[in-house]
């Protein structure tokens, strides 16, 4: 199978800091793999999350998503590869209050040619209703605006919106926090089915230990991370 992230002697550390916050030797995640990526709080993950997206940048030949080395793309380009290739699925879900739950999905299509030519052939309001009927909300709660809606809606409205436009790869970034055991492990089936239907790669990030069960994969950001013990 083809790759969809890989990583090569990443070593990441912020300006002033006397050790890097990164080291990882080797990373691969294949595409349409379901990965897990579990650490404590201050072990990096937000910021290995940001070295994937592209909104931070390392050396030449580290951080490799889609085969594309993000070091020798451009701002424009990391920024047009994230919106197209890479749906992020946020902590706080970052909705948009008194949209509705299917506008608040479309959006994610306006700033990404790749995703909307993927739908050129549907209608795009139609496409983000049937996403959101199969992550479990009804017509009535897609006109909702965003504010109105439960939690858990909420974050299936954020989920539909990264899926939208069958991008390459997902980032869950910790996105299961506020919920139950049951409506957590209920949401992670429902992403499983998505990305499955979408053939989406899914990384997965969180703290929890006890979803790593859940998971085909499960990696401890502090088994790969060589500089992790000097920074949790």
């Amino acid at each position: 199978m083809s790759t969809c992230v890989e990583l090569n002697r990443l070593q990441f550390s912020w300006p002033g800091a006397q050790s890097p916050l990164l080291s990882i030797p080797s990373l691969t995640v294949t595409r349409g793999e379901r990965v897990l990526l579990r650490g404590a709080s201050g072990s990096g993950k937000s910021t290995l999350l940001g070295l994937i997206a592209g909104i931070h940048t390392s050396g030449p030949g580290q951080v490799q998503v889609l085969g594309q080395d993000l070091a020798n793309l451009s701002q424009h380009r990391r920024d047009r590869l994230r919106a197209n290739e890479i749906g992020y699925i946020f902590q706080q879900f970052n909705l948009l209050p008194y949209l509705s739950a299917s506008a608040n999905v479309t959006l994610a299509c306006q700033f990404a040619p790749a995703r909307r030519e993927r739908l050129q052939q549907h209608d795009i309001d139609q496409q983000a209703a049937m996403l959101l009927t199969r992550l479990g909300l009804t017509p009535e709660q897609q006109q909702q605006p965003a504010h109105q809606l439960s939690v858990g809606q909420q974050q299936r409205v954020a989920a539909a919106r990264a899926l939208l436009g069958s991008p390459a790869l997902i980032i869950a970034d910790e996105p299961t926090s506020a919920l139950d055991q049951a409506h957590r492990d209920d949401f992670i089936k429902l992403l499983f089915e998505a990305c499955d239907a979408q053939q989406t790669t899914l990384l997965f990030v969180t703290h929890d230990a006890t979803l790593a069960p859940l998971f085909p994969r499960s990696i401890e950001l502090s088994e790969i991370n060589e500089a992790g013990a000097a920074n949790v």
